[in-house]
């Protein structure tokens, strides 16, 4: 049995090492494998997450997204990784490395490991797919097949390969959902000034749409020239920017004190002006918040910048408690969409069989990885969703190759 693959990027390749010595050619656009995977948790590969379940997934249907990552999970993952020889590791926030702490180190075994049984094409860019006649043209070649498997990526981090051509070619015949930019930073209507541009601090960043409260995370958050970034913003990726497809209003509240309740906090700032009265209130700031933050916190709260401590009246305190708490920032639009590394949207899985990963339309076709609509947080999630359903995949297509 002929299967054709399109694309050898993750998806691709851990495909093409589950089906081992078989017919299988990989076709892709770039010349070598796994270009995308290279960029992956900033060149160091976050492949999956201790903390795996069906709420790290954006998606139209969480009983899809159950069912894939029931049946090859995270630990199996793990599991493989050190059948292949690759050793991992993980931080304390669950997320899961390469002992190498190198993209190149996944990229390299799994290509080396595929190639032992499975063709490689490269060069290979796909300008036509006859699904009838179950044709796959190339800009040199023609192809048949006897099951297709759609490993194309998505439309993000376009110079990989991941350029959403795919979807160009198989849309009149594959439903496919609206398509936009995740993982990624985003424009602000409210901009702190060019001397807090770069900092980075710990905070609580939640997200609201329509003033109700979706999710937050605690991690790194950076202010920029244009908005906010930082992984505590690429942790709440996937909803705000699905909500910003969607026209709705999207707030960032920035918490910079999540340790402290907003009455205790106030508290902490009144007992500090109380033992330093003297000082001005910026020399105050400077023991607890990064000073490239201090006049614009300042202004924000409407307290002079050189307000002696002791002359603090209780709406300063209200004020500076509310900035430090509660910063808000009205999300305009997504900042970077070309460097963008997940894709929320494409093939509708209302046309995939969750067990089995081929179209309801055309049985002998099926789609596997980020070319899907449903989308993992940040975190490690999309790979893992790309071993799980090329996992489901291979397995059923070697099921009826006996």
């Amino acid at each position: 049995m002929k299967t054709i693959v399109i694309g050898a990027g993750v998806a691709g390749l851990f495909f093409a090492n589950f089906m081992g010595k078989s017919d299988v050619k990989v076709l892709d656009k770039n010349e070598f494998a796994g270009r995308k995977l290279l960029a992956t948790g900033n060149g160091r590969c976050n492949f999956t997450n201790l903390n795996y379940n069906v709420d790290n997934f954006t998606s139209s249907n969480d009983d899809f997204v159950k069912n894939v990552i029931d049946y090859f999970t995270n630990m199996d993952l793990i599991e493989y990784f050190h059948e292949l020889g690759i050793a991992t590791t993980h931080l304390p926030s669950g997320r899961c490395y390469p002992k190498t702490m190198s993209s190149k180190t996944v990229r390299d075994i799994l290509y080396l490991s595929a190639k032992e049984s499975i063709e490689f094409m490269f060069d290979e860019k796909v300008t036509g797919i006859d699904f009838k006649r179950k044709k796959v043209k190339t800009s040199t070649n023609n192809y048949s097949y006897d099951k297709l498997v759609i490993a194309a990526g998505g439309i993000t981090l376009k110079n990989s390969g991941s350029d959403g051509k795919i979807f160009e070619l198989i849309e009149d015949e594959i439903p496919i959902t609206k398509m936009t930019y995740a993982i990624t930073n985003y424009e602000t209507k409210e901009k702190l000034s060019k001397k807090a541009k770069g900092t980075k601090v710990s905070a609580r960043a939640s997200l609201f749409v329509d003033g109700k409260y979706v999710k937050e995370s605690v991690d790194d958050v950076i202010f920029q020239d244009y908005g906010l970034t930082g992984t505590a913003i690429l942790d709440i990726s996937n909803d705000l920017s699905l909500h910003l497809m969607k026209n709705r209003e999207c707030e960032i509240r920035i918490d910079f004190f999540p340790e402290y309740n907003r009455k205790d906090f106030r508290n902490f700032l009144f007992k500090l002006s109380k033992k330093f009265p003297s000082r001005p209130i910026k020399d105050i700031l400077i023991g607890i918040i990064n000073e490239k933050l201090i006049d614009d916190i300042l202004n924000i709260s409407n307290v002079s910048l050189k307000k002696i401590s002791g002359n603090l009246s209780d709406k300063d305190f209200d004020n500076l408690t509310k900035s430090l708490k509660n910063l808000s920032f009205s999300v305009k639009k997504i900042h970077d969409k070309e460097n963008a590394q997940v894709t929320i949207g494409g093939v509708d899985i209302k046309y995939i069989d969750p067990k089995t990963m081929t179209s309801t339309i055309y049985p002998d076709v099926f789609f596997i990885g980020e070319c899907q609509e449903v989308a993992g947080a940040c975190g490690g999630y999309n790979i893992s969703w790309a071993a799980s359903t090329a996992k489901i995949a291979s397995d059923y297509i070697r099921s009826l190759d006996v």
